[in-house]
């Protein structure tokens, strides 16, 4: 995770980049598209594809989703309970999910269950946790989350519109 971590860009880099690029206006549209990532407590992680994309073509655009098939994530959608149909519909209208995530996803878990769903789409960079608390009457860990990032938005948007 650490040198994942590492290959990343933060924050303070970002803002380095983007004035050696000359696009210090367009800083908070970046932040906007492009950032949200987490990665243990750090915030403000932007995915080093995207904005090495971005810095070239200096145009906002969905790079990220491009780089792998997102197969799996539609067929999960398309295929998914009527819960699941409504809760993206939901996170693309900006509200949040609460649930419990599964950090040992089990994919023949995914047909069948909701948490593991949601725990794949976090696990892949698509949900953001906004926050999580312990609750110790059931004994679990609940997060908040939502789309990470406006590129994952337009992303999902375009997937449900296929």
């Amino acid at each position: 995770m650490l040198s994942l971590y590492l290959s990343c860009y933060y924050g303070k880099k970002m803002i380095i980049l983007l004035e050696e690029y000359g696009l210090s206006a367009q800083k908070e549209a970046v932040k906007t598209w492009y950032d949200g990532f987490i990665f243990v407590r750090e915030k403000d992680i932007y995915n080093p594809w995207t904005i090495i994309n971005y810095l070239k073509t200096q145009k906002l655009s969905c790079y990220w989703a491009n780089t792998s098939s997102n197969s799996l994530v539609g067929k999960l959608i398309r295929e998914g309970s009527p819960e699941i149909k409504e809760t993206m519909e939901d996170l693309l209208n900006e509200q949040k999910l609460c649930t419990t995530i599964d950090e040992q996803i089990v994919f023949r878990q995914l047909e069948y269950n909701e948490s593991a769903v949601w725990s794949l789409f976090l696990a892949s960079g698509y949900l953001k946790a906004d926050s999580h608390q312990f609750n110790e009457e059931l004994g679990i860990e609940e997060y908040e989350l939502s789309l990470t990032n406006k590129e994952v938005h337009i992303t999902f948007k375009k997937m449900i519109r296929g």
